[in-house]
C-alpha cells in the first residue's frame, strides 16, 4: 500500500511539473507574458505580506525628498534629512506622489508588482546566455526566479530603499548589450546601444552607486565579440546615451544644488569644490569595507558566514560563497593548463556578463561593500553559478550539481530572509499629530540628532523652516552662522526629537503569548524555554518565573517606562542643544502621535530659547 503512494505521489508531482512548464516555460511568448505576470504578481502579495515599508532611510529622506523637490524647499530648509537631503530626489518624487497619493496597501502591492518584475531582465539575461541549450526554455525562467530569492533582493521587496527599482534599468541595460553581441537582428543596430546606454544612464541618474554597474557595463561591451572598432564605436554610443540621459534627467537637480551650495553633490566631495556650508573634507562610510589583503582576497567567504560585516540587517545569502568556490576552481584548472570543459556549451556572451559581474564587483568591494548594493549582481549570481557547475563537471551530473546548489542558496535566504522594517498595514501610509504653532511663517523647527525625523516634515507647516542640529551632516562653521541667521530671522523656534513608545513591551507580550501557546510556560524548571534562549540569539531576553509561570524578559533590564525614556530623550537633546547655544524652555515639551502604517513614532516637541 505504501508503494502504492509513493507511486501516486511521485505521478501528481510529475504532473505538476509538466503542467508548470506546459503553462510558464518559455516555449511561446504568451508563456513568456504569464510567467512574468505570474511573478509580478506574486511580488505584489509578498509585499502586502510583508506590510507598510518603514525604513530607516524611507523616515530619513526618502519621502522628505521628494516632498522638498516638489514643493521647492532647497533654499527654505537646512538639511533636515542630514546629509542625505541633496541626494537626487528623482525617484523620491514618484515614490513621495505615490504612497502619499494612494491607499498604504496599494501603494505597496505597486511597488512589489514593480520590483517583481525584475524577473524579466533577469529571464532575458539567462536566455542569451543559454542559448543553443535544449534545457533553455524552462532553465531560464527558474534561475531568474532564483535571482528574486536571494538575500539582498527579498530584503528590498516591496521598499523604498531603490536598490530593487534601480536593478530593473541595469540589468535590461545589461540585457539590451547581450542581445547586441549575440547578433539580434534589429534595421538600425546603434538604436540597440543607444538604448543600453540610455538605461544605465537612467539608473545612475535614479541612484549614484549605481555608477558602478556603468563602468562594469563599459568593459562588458569592450569585452564583447567583433573587430575593436565596431566594439570601441559601441561604447562610444553606449557612454553618450548613458550621459545624455543622465544629464537631462537629474542635471536640474544637480544644477540648483551648485547655485545654491558651490557643490553639485553638496555635502559629499567637498574638499574639491569647497562649499562653506560643510566641512572640507570626503564623506564615506567606511566601516563596511574589508582590511588587509587576506579579507580582501577572502571576502566573500567572510561575508557569507558573517552578513553583518556589509550591512546593519543581517541577509543571509550562501550564493558568493558557493560562487567564489566554482570561479576560484575554474581559474585554478585553467592556470594549470585543463582547458577541457563545458567553455563552448554557452553563447559567446556568456564572456562579456562574467566580465560585467567581476568588474562591478570588484569596483563594489573597493568603494562600499554594502550588500543592499549588489541586488544587481545577485539577481544574475544563480545564472553564473549553475553555468560553472556545469563548466567544472559538463554532463548531466553538473546540472544536477547547478541546481542543487542554487536550491541550497535559495532555502538559506528564504530562512534568513531579513528586512529593513515594516509595519501593519493602516488605510493611510501617514499620520503626524500637529502641534499648536500660532505663527508658522515666523517659525523655525531644529530637528535634533541622527535618528530619522524629515519624513514628519511633508505633514507640517508649510511655512515653518526645518534644519537638522547634531545630524550626520558634516556641519562647518558656515553652516552654523547660516543657522544662527535662520533663527535670527525667525523668533518662535521649537525642537523635536524621537518620543517613546511600549514596543519593547509588547514584544515581549507577543512572545510570552505564543511562550504561552506552545506549553513552554508551564515547566517548573523553565528549562525548555532557558535552552531556547540561549540558541535563538534573536530573542536578547532572559527567562524568569512570575506567578507560577515560565515567561520571558528584556536581557539586563532593557525594559523601561515610557517616561524615563522620554526623560533621558530630554536630557539628550538638551546636551546637542547646548553646542548651539540654545536649551529646552522648562515644562514646554509635549509628545505628540506620528505613525507609519500601524507603526507608531511618537515624538517629542519642544519650545526652544537661549542658553543662559
Amino acid at each position: 500500500m505504501s508503494a502504492q503512494r509513493a507511486v501516486h505521489a511521485a505521478g501528481s508531482r510529475h504532473r505538476f511539473l509538466a503542467a508548470v512548464e506546459r503553462r510558464f516555460a518559455f516555449n511561446s511568448r504568451a508563456n513568456m507574458v504569464a510567467a512574468a505576470l505570474f511573478v509580478s504578481l506574486l511580488g505584489g502579495c509578498v509585499s502586502l505580506w510583508l506590510g507598510q515599508d518603514a525604513n530607516w532611510d524611507l523616515r530619513n529622506y526618502h519621502l522628505y525628498n521628494g516632498y522638498a523637490a516638489l514643493h521647492g524647499r532647497l533654499a527654505l530648509d537646512l538639511a533636515p534629512a542630514q546629509m542625505q537631503s541633496y541626494f537626487s530626489p528623482l525617484l523620491d518624487i514618484a515614490q513621495y506622489l505615490l504612497l502619499t497619493g494612494a491607499p498604504g496597501a496599494l501603494s505597496g502591492f505597486l511597488m512589489g508588482v514593480l520590483h517583481g518584475l525584475l524577473f524579466l531582465p533577469a529571464a532575458g539575461i539567462a536566455w542569451c546566455v543559454l542559448d543553443g541549450r535544449k534545457e533553455r526554455a524552462w532553465l531560464a525562467p527558474l534561475l531568474a526566479l532564483s535571482g528574486l530569492c536571494m538575500g539582498a533582493v527579498l530584503s528590498e521587496f516591496g521598499n523604498t530603499m531603490a536598490d530593487n527599482t534601480t536593478a530593473l534599468f541595469v540589468l535590461c541595460s545589461v540585457w539590451r548589450v547581450l542581445r547586441m553581441q549575440a547578433g539580434a537582428a534589429l534595421p538600425r543596430p546603434g538604436h540597440g546601444w543607444l538604448l543600453a546606454g540610455a538605461l544605465i544612464g537612467f539608473a545612475v541618474a535614479l541612484k549614484l552607486t549605481n555608477a558602478i554597474y556603468a563602468v562594469g557595463l563599459a568593459a562588458a561591451v569592450l569585452a564583447g565579440p567583433g573587430h575593436w572598432i565596431s566594439r570601441f564605436r559601441a561604447l562610444l554610443l553606449v557612454t553618450l546615451a548613458a550621459m545624455v540621459v543622465a544629464v537631462l534627467s537629474v542635471g536640474w537637480w544637480y544644477w540648483q544644488v551648485w547655485q545654491q551650495f558651490g557643490n553639485p553633490l553638496f555635502p559629499q566631495f567637498n574638499a574639491l569644490f569647497q562649499s562653506p556650508l560643510a566641512a572640507q573634507g570626503s564623506i564615506g562610510d567606511t566601516r563596511w569595507l574589508p582590511e588587509g589583503f587576506a579579507e580582501h582576497l577572502a571576502w566573500p567567504l567572510l561575508f557569507t558566514f558573517d552578513p553583518k560585516r556589509i550591512s546593519e540587517v543581517s541577509l543571509t545569502s550562501g550564493i558568493w560563497a558557493m560562487l567564489a568556490v566554482a570561479m576560484f576552481l575554474l581559474l585554478a584548472r585553467r592556470l594549470l593548463g585543463r582547458r577541457e570543459g563545458g567553455g563552448g556549451m554557452f553563447a559567446p556572451v556568456l564572456r562579456s556578463l562574467v566580465v560585467f559581474f567581476v568588474v562591478s564587483y570588484l569596483l563594489w568591494q573597493t568603494l562600499f561593500s554594502i550588500h543592499r548594493y549588489l541586488v544587481a549582481l545577485e539577481l544574475i549570481a544563480p545564472l553564473l553559478l549553475w553555468c560553472a557547475c556545469v563548466a567544472l563537471r559538463p554532463s548531466p551530473r553538473g546540472m544536477r550539481m547547478g541546481g542543487w546548489a542554487i536550491g541550497v542558496c535559495v532555502l538559506i535566504s528564504l530562512a534568513g530572509w531579513g528586512n529593513w522594517g515594516h509595519e501593519r498595514w493602516a488605510s493611510n501610509a501617514f499620520e503626524v499629530q500637529q502641534p499648536r504653532i500660532d505663527s508658522p511663517g515666523e517659525s523655525v523647527v531644529l530637528l535634533v540628532g541622527g535618528d530619522p525625523q524629515a519624513w514628519r516634515v511633508a505633514f507640517l507647516p508649510r511655512s515653518v523652516r526645518y534644519a537638522a542640529v547634531a545630524s550626520n551632516f558634516p556641519e562647518s562653521e558656515g553652516y552654523r552662522a547660516h543657522l544662527r541667521q535662520m533663527l535670527l530671522d525667525r523668533p518662535q523656534q521649537f525642537a523635536i526629537f524621537p518620543g517613546s513608545s511600549d514596543k519593547l513591551a509588547a514584544r515581549f507580550e507577543s512572545l510570552n503569548a505564543k511562550v504561552a501557546m506552545a506549553g513552554l510556560d508551564r515547566e517548573s524548571d523553565c528549562a525548555k524555554l532557558r535552552w531556547l534562549t540561549r540558541r535563538l540569539k534573536g530573542l536578547r531576553s532572559d527567562v524568569q518565573v512570575t506567578d507560577g509561570r515560565c515567561v520571558l524578559i528584556p536581557r539586563n533590564g532593557a525594559l523601561q517606562s515610557v517616561m524615563e525614556a522620554e526623560a533621558e530623550q530630554r536630557a539628550l537633546a538638551q546636551s546637542r542643544l547646548a553646542a548651539y547655544g540654545l536649551m529646552l524652555v522648562p515644562g514646554s515639551c509635549i509628545t505628540l502621535t506620528s505613525r507609519i502604517g500601524q507603526g507608531q513614532f511618537p515624538y517629542q516637541w519642544c519650545r526652544l530659547t537661549p542658553a543662559r
